[in-house]
């Protein structure tokens, strides 16, 4: 441990012991990352010193900051024992049909995602990072969702009880999985005409299972309209655009940016900037850009502030989003800013 200068902290480095102003406030918690968001709150306060870690943390990549962090070490911890809550309800509903209580859903996943609202580790980046090796895959991927459901309803404009909603609809929406072959629904590559048949019959199974309960419309039509698409191409119904739910369209996205996204053994997560390419190919064709441009700019200003590294081999800030541009942003090394928007050549490749 070595106590650092506040005006000499530099991004990366990670922090020894919490600290706190003179009024005894936290104000960053062991082992936080820092990067310049969080240098700036500390350079404002009345401290002067903080406890730095000596190890060289530039040895570690972004992800791997993250999950030696404490906030991290927090978040599985939680998971662990709300995935187990979250399965039985799920086991419990399929094999016993006992009706989920939908408040103790909520509940659940509340549990995880409240401690993370506010944190300066993006709960999107930790769910990146987490390790489906220790979960069924087959939950993780709607638990996953209902969180990506609450951290991001916002940008959608909707309010706390159509989150709530949005959140019921990612417990619900692929539940009809349950009825193929666990090893078809896992199966990602060398598929059959006759297996993929089978997999597009997961939305109409869905609606079949809920159709009867007594809940909200919109969890229904999601369940069923999800593999719609916004330019009508989508299953079972080809649905035009105007007929497709919007907690559907909403769902579809989530549940795209999820499968994108989920931790995946031997490979590192990808690049946001990369995962937002992926999803700009797909809007307007699979996803309703009223509802992907937004969801994609909530993804891109979680890395405003942070360190990334070009093509070129540089090293960058990110400080600004382009909103005609998401994938483009406004960069800054030293005193010199640099817009991707205006060059093609140079290309965001991890952050750092």
């Amino acid at each position: 441990m070595e106590l650092i200068a506040t005006v000499a902290l530099k991004p990366g480095m990670i922090v020894a012991e919490d600290t706190t102003d003179y009024k005894g406030n936290l104000l960053v918690e062991e082992d936080t990352v820092l990067d310049k968001l969080i240098i700036q709150k500390l350079l404002i306060s009345s401290v002067k010193c903080v406890n730095i870690k000596k190890s060289n943390i530039n040895k570690l990549d972004y992800y791997e900051k993250i999950g030696n962090g404490k906030a991290f070490k927090r978040f599985e911890t939680l998971y662990k024992t709300s995935f187990n809550s979250y399965k039985a309800i799920i086991d419990s509903f399929i094999y016993k049909k006992i009706i989920p209580d939908n408040e103790y859903i909520l509940k659940i996943v509340d549990n995880i995602f409240l401690p993370f609202e506010k944190n300066v580790t993006s709960l999107m980046d930790m769910l990146k990072i987490q390790m489906d090796t220790y979960y069924d895959p087959l939950y993780t991927n709607s638990l996953n969702v209902a969180l990506l459901c609450k951290y991001t309803g916002k940008c959608f404009l909707l309010n706390h009880e159509e989150i709530n909603l949005l959140t019921l609809c990612a417990f619900y929406y692929d539940i009809g999985k349950f009825k193929l072959q666990r090893e078809l629904v896992q199966k990602e590559t060398g598929l059959t005409k006759e297996e993929r048949s089978l997999l597009m019959t997961i939305p109409v199974h869905s609606y079949n299972i809920i159709q009867n309960l007594p809940m909200d419309i919109n969890i229904k039509l999601a369940a069923l309209m999800y593999k719609e698409r916004f330019d009508g191409k989508g299953y079972p119904q080809r649905l035009p655009a105007a007929r497709i739910n919007k907690f559907a369209g909403i769902i579809s996205i989530l549940d795209q940016y999820e499968k994108i996204t989920s931790y995946k053994p031997g490979k590192e997560p990808l690049s946001p900037f990369a995962v937002i390419e992926m999803l700009e190919e797909k809007s307007g064709s699979h996803f309703n850009p009223a509802y992907s441009l937004p969801f994609m700019e909530r993804i891109a200003e979680e890395y405003v502030g942070k360190e990334c590294q070009l093509n070129n081999g540089l090293e960058y800030t990110i400080v600004m989003i382009n909103k005609d541009t998401i994938t483009r942003p406004m960069l800054k090394r030293e005193n010199t800013y640099t817009d991707l928007s205006k060059d093609s050549t140079l290309k965001i490749i991890k952050l750092l």
